[in-house]
């Protein structure tokens, strides 16, 4: 009988590949032993330019605050916002 072993190691790879490379797309650097410079230069910008929009969009909520149509609008994209940010930072 010629039985192999079955591989355990590459096993999660396998399955979760996908999330994993969501995960690393997103910045998030999961099962990663090194980080390169270049990937730790895309996660700094990512991460800057997301919470800069989050900023962004209550400034514009109140320098628009006479337009209720627009504020609300704003105020719906921040909710999603947050709870991005609530995952990216608690991943971290």
């Amino acid at each position: 009988m010629d039985n192999k072993a079955p591989k355990v190691k590459e096993l999660p790879n396998s399955r979760f590949g996908s999330i994993i490379f969501f995960l690393r797309l997103t910045g998030i650097p999961f099962k990663m032993k090194k980080i390169s410079i270049l990937y730790a230069t895309y996660m700094t910008i990512g991460i800057s330019c997301f919470c800069t929009t989050y900023v962004g969009m209550f400034v514009d909520v109140y320098i628009h605050r006479d337009d209720l149509g627009h504020v609300m609008t704003n105020i719906r994209a921040s909710i999603a916002f947050t709870s991005v940010l609530w995952t990216i930072f608690y991943s971290r």
